[in-house]
Formats: C-alpha cells, structure tokens, sequence
C-alpha cells in the first residue's frame, strides 16, 4: 500500500488559523486578520512559529496564479534562498495545499521595524541625516555584494524592499524577482521590475535587446535610483504615465539636487549612468565611492600642498622659469 503524503496545509473546524507544515515544522496564520503589505504576486500576513509563538511572516501568492506554473517555480526558487546574511531576510521555505495545485505560502523570518522610508522621515533636518542615509545604502550594498556572490541579481530595489530592523539594522527583502536562472514580474509594458526604479537593459531586455545583460551593474542603478529619492524625498524618474518613465529611465540623467553634496551626487550619476560599463561594476565599489565621498574636505593649506607633492616636477619648471625671466629683466634694466 502507497503511504499517504502528508497534508502540508491544514483548517481546523472553529478555528480562524490556517496551520502550515514546513521544513519538518509547523507554523499558522489567521488569513482573516489585514495583511502587513501587498505586492505584485501576493499578501504578506504576520504569522507564528506554533513551538514558541515567534513571530514569522507568511506570504500567500495570490490566488490567480494559483495555476500558473512560472510563479509556482518563482516561488520556490525565493524559498530555496538559503542565503544567511545580517542585511538579508532569511527565508523559512514553502508550502502547497498539494503538488502543483491550490494555494501558494512562502514563509519567512518576522523583520520587527519599519520601511526605510519611514526611517528617513525621522530624522527630519538633523545634520547627521545624510550620513545615516548613506550608512543604511551601504548596508544595503554589503547585502548585494553577498547575493551577487552567489550567482543571484535581486532586480527590484526600492524602498519598500528595504526595511531598518530594531531602529538600526538594515534588511533587504523580497527575492521574490530575483534572477537565477529566469524568471518574471511584468509592469504593464512587460519588462521585469518596477519602472520608476529599473535600469535601462531591463527595458532593452524585454524588447528583444540581444547585446544588454542583467548583472550586479542592474542592482547598483535601481539602490542609486533608491538613494536619491532618500536623500531628497523625490523619486527623479517617476511621470503620471509609465511609457514616459520608461522614456526617462532610457534617455535622462538624474537632475542634480541642492540637497545632495556636490561628492557624492557625482558618485550617484556614475551609480545610474545609461551605459552599464560606465557604472560601479561592483556592490562594494559604490560603497567605496559612498564613504570617500563622505570624507571632510582637507584644510586649503594642506590641499595646496597635496597639489604641490603632486605636480613637483611642474613646480620645479615654474620656479626655474619665473627665475630666468627675473634674471633676464634685471638684466635688461641694468643695461
């Protein structure tokens, strides 16, 4: 006799929870209670560990892709991240009423905080704002450089994938897009990601672009998209209609902004130039041009002297130079 698979999804009788049975554990949500957030593919509920009562969180894949084979993979490939990182959301796994049928879960880690969004927002003219923003987009690219080690592309920064843990700790969320090996979230005109935010070649990509590539340049653009609209509460691409975002995405550079220091808005136009070899080809790049650009500005005196060090030859050449003409003019009035 075939032994009989075990039910992954389980509804008591009078019981408001839905009991799910992951990785040899069993964890429950009340599917009645309003979601923490929505997105493209589902819902996001606060959910619990039935051992201890920890807190997790449960996304269901929306019902409509119940049958669709592409986002059931997609899903499980976000669950399969076994990634373990202190920047990153560590994923518990996912579950299924039955193979390939009914409804989607993807369980993981409960992040207690808020969106990076609502961080910013809080520290309001403080003078150490800058810096804090540019701390927490280097956290952000310690999280990237571990994924793009690994061989994955996260293709979908902005800020509501990014929550702060506890007040301090960084987390990027929702691989759930990520490239592998494939795989899709379409806006309406069919290229993967969210439009306000995406890099050129993930439009190019879509429109049958041969030559173009999704590397880890395609992240740097979308987190330097990301980071000014941080630093200046304005998103510098978005229009009332998506084809001309896209439009903009393709052909303008970022506006320069007086709330954004001279340094480092030259280290965001090179983060989002047109061209991906013109970028930052590494996570850890941008976040070196992030923390030089957040050095002081050397005394004028020792500037000068620095320039001095660096042009001695030329200096030696002005110095014989301006003392030959003197030579040759007091020559000239003694005869």
């Amino acid at each position: 006799m075939a032994q009989q698979r075990m039910q992954t999804v389980v509804q008591r009788k009078n019981d408001p929870y839905l009991y799910l049975y992951v990785m040899g554990e069993w964890y429950c949500y009340n599917p009645m209670e309003p979601p923490l957030g929505s997105g493209a593919m589902g819902d996001v509920y606060r959910g619990y560990r039935c051992k201890n009562g920890a807190m997790i969180a449960v996304k269901r894949v929306k019902d409509c892709y119940a049958n669709n084979k592409m986002i059931r993979d997609r899903a499980r490939q976000e669950a399969s991240l076994a990634f373990r990182h202190p920047n990153l959301v560590e994923m518990i796994g996912y579950c299924e009423y039955a193979p390939n049928e009914g409804p989607i879960f993807i369980l993981s880690h409960f992040v207690q905080g808020d969106n990076i969004d609502k961080y910013v927002k809080s520290f309001g003219d403080s003078p150490a704002r800058v810096e804090k923003i540019c701390n927490a987009i280097c956290s952000v690219l310690d999280a990237l450089d571990y994924v793009h080690s690994r061989g994955v592309i996260h293709r979908d920064i902005k800020p509501s994938n990014i929550m702060i843990e506890n007040g301090s700790n960084v987390r990027l969320m929702d691989l759930g897009i990520a490239r592998m090996n494939g795989g899709n979230k379409f806006s309406s005109f069919g290229f993967i990601g969210t439009p306000e935010y995406s890099a050129p070649e993930q439009m190019l990509r879509e429109q049958g672009g041969t030559t173009v590539q999704i590397n880890a340049t395609t992240d740097i653009y979308e987190l330097g998209i990301t980071f000014y609209e941080l630093l200046t509460g304005e998103n510098p691409m978005a229009c009332a209609a998506e084809a001309e975002t896209l439009t903009k995405q393709m052909k303008e550079p970022l506006p320069s902004n007086p709330k954004i220091p001279r340094k480092l808005m030259h280290v965001l136009w090179k983060a989002t130039e047109k061209e991906q070899a013109k970028r930052y080809q590494t996570a850890l790049d941008f976040k070196r041009a992030i923390q030089e650009a957040l050095l002081p500005e050397p005394p004028l005196s020792e500037r000068v002297g620095t320039w001095i060090q660096a042009h001695v030859l030329s200096v030696i050449a002005i110095f014989i130079t301006l003392l030959v003409l003197a030579f040759a003019a007091a020559y000239i009035l003694i005869s």
